[in-house]
């Protein structure tokens, strides 16, 4: 179970930290969720308007609303709050900057889900 340390501290001095579910663990409802959480719409006259930085965000929110398993801060995990959507109870509990480097921590594994690797793809055997 991979876990990351966050800047902030907490009040023994220790790390914050968020421990999430291990890539193999982690189902295709996953992934479902990911992409559910990320739509373009247009309006009646055709205009459409998005943010891509908030996509991205919808996006590693809807993988934290089910990789979290634990963390440092003293609020329930994003699935024990059944009444608050995950960006909310994430956006409470941590700072900023703790947001932003969890962010990046995760970021592989996410590409881990999606089949994304920074290897060469093996070729298949001939059959």
């Amino acid at each position: 179970m991979p876990r990351f340390d966050l800047p902030s501290k907490q009040p023994d001095g220790s790390p914050n930290f968020v421990e999430v579910a291990d890539p193999d663990d982690l189902t295709a409802e996953t992934l479902f969720a990911i992409h559910r959480a990320v739509k373009i719409t247009s309006g009646a006259g055709g205009d459409t308007s998005y943010s891509p930085r908030e996509m991205e965000d919808d996006s590693v929110n809807a993988f934290l609303s089910f990789a979290i398993t634990g963390w440092s801060f003293p609020s329930p995990i994003p699935s024990q709050v059944n009444v608050a959507a995950a960006d909310v109870v994430i956006g409470r509990a941590m700072k900023a900057k703790d947001w932003s480097s969890l962010r990046r921590q995760v970021k592989p594994l996410m590409d881990e889900l999606e089949g994304i690797s920074n290897e060469d793809p093996k070729a298949l055997p001939a059959s």
